[in-house]
């Protein structure tokens, strides 16, 4: 699978999702999946500019409003875990 077809399905992961808990447990369960791929933290981190750009450019009028909630919910979390795979490294 390639990033940008990882970046599509975890986007379609978050869109399905009923909550802020369901949509960080997304994001989390993603990220340990790479790792355990044995991912090193470059590419974790270029995975999540790549899903942080692709979630910025949805547009609010393409989607509902809880949708809409989780995609932004869903900015906050990769900021923060792109924080630490930055301390990590």
């Amino acid at each position: 699978m390639t990033m940008d077809e990882y970046v599509i399905m975890i986007i379609g992961q978050i869109q399905a999702a009923k909550g802020n808990v369901e949509v960080e447990k997304v994001i989390q369960v993603s990220i340990e999946n790479m790792i355990e791929k044995k991912k090193n933290g470059f590419i974790i981190q270029r995975w999540l500019d790549k899903l942080r750009i692709a979630i910025e450019e949805i547009s609010p009028l393409k989607c509902s409003s809880d949708q809409w909630s989780c995609y932004r919910f869903a900015l906050i979390c990769i900021r923060g875990a792109s924080v630490n795979q930055v301390t990590e490294d």
